[in-house]
């Protein structure tokens, strides 16, 4: 995990920050293009994000966490899903957004989604990838200036 001095976890545990960064890495398998989850700040930003959140959703991420992690473990994966290699890590998952209850598979699919959001959304992973927001918001301040809107 990426750490400036302001990146310290207010709701998410050491040990479930290590399984989100875990579930990034298999979700969204950036290496070797782009840097590895730990050198960005996904799983602080998936703590903001839990921060600013309801507390029974907040609760309810964490628990999806959990069972993330437990999931392998139960289903006869031989361990945890951060014990497992990557490509086990990717057959539980790809095993699990297939399960036939809808519950789970839109659990899965939110925790999935959750991953991107967290690992895309850094901004060295965004300008690596071409998304430059820093340049989109002076472009938006020029035209409003060029057009005289506040």
């Amino acid at each position: 995990m990426a750490g400036a001095a302001a990146d310290r976890l207010t709701v998410l545990t050491p040990r479930e920050a290590s399984i989100f960064a875990c579930l990034v890495d298999t979700v969204a398998a950036p290496e070797p293009v782009l840097p590895p989850v730990a050198q960005t700040d996904a799983a602080f930003f998936f703590d903001r994000w839990l921060a600013a959140s309801p507390r029974l959703n907040a609760i309810g991420m964490r628990v999806l966490l959990h069972a993330a992690e437990l999931g392998p473990w139960l289903l006869g994966y031989g361990g945890r899903l951060r014990q497992l290699s990557v490509p086990d890590r990717v057959r539980y998952l790809d095993a699990v957004e297939r399960n036939r209850n809808p519950h789970v598979r839109q659990l899965t699919k939110l925790l999935k989604g959750t991953a991107y959001l967290a690992y895309y959304g850094d901004d060295d992973v965004m300008l690596r990838v071409g998304y430059d927001a820093e340049a989109n918001v002076e472009r938006g301040r020029a035209l409003r200036a060029a057009e005289g809107r506040p």
